[in-house]
């Protein structure tokens, strides 16, 4: 079965709006590898959600990856899932012409994540309320 994606309404973030206020930055995040079929995730990153797009900072501090609004084709949540560590979170998806990077997103209040995250896009977050389950 073919993967729908939802095109970015935007290629930046829209400047008019009272919030969420730029930049967005996310703590304690994983990224699930690819190689691995999301079964094995980095953990312990920062994501910066600004003016320019994302940026994922290392646990030591340094850029590991950078996407502008330019490059991004889709930054949206999809989903809700358990952490690698155990924690609630919501699936945040940012792909490019390149390649998709799922992140695992720990929150303790994923509708305002996802409601922050469509905001910021215009891309209105899933609505499905299925757990993504992650094997072991």
């Amino acid at each position: 079965m073919a993967k729908h994606r939802r095109r970015l309404s935007r290629r930046s973030p829209s400047v008019d709006l009272p919030s969420p206020s730029l930049p967005l930055s996310l703590r304690d995040v994983y990224l699930l590898t690819a190689e691995s079929a999301g079964q094995v995730a980095i953990g312990q990153l920062t994501l910066v959600i600004d003016d320019h797009g994302l940026r994922v900072i290392a646990p030591e501090g340094e850029i590991a990856a950078k996407l502008a609004w330019s490059e991004l084709t889709v930054l949206q949540t999809a989903g809700r899932l358990t952490a690698p560590g155990g924690e609630d979170a919501v699936l945040l998806e940012a792909s490019s012409a390149v390649r998709t990077h799922r992140f695992a997103v720990p929150t303790g209040d994923p509708r305002t994540l996802e409601s922050t995250i469509a905001a910021i896009t215009g891309v209105a977050a899933t609505t499905s309320s299925r757990r993504i389950r992650r094997g072991r």
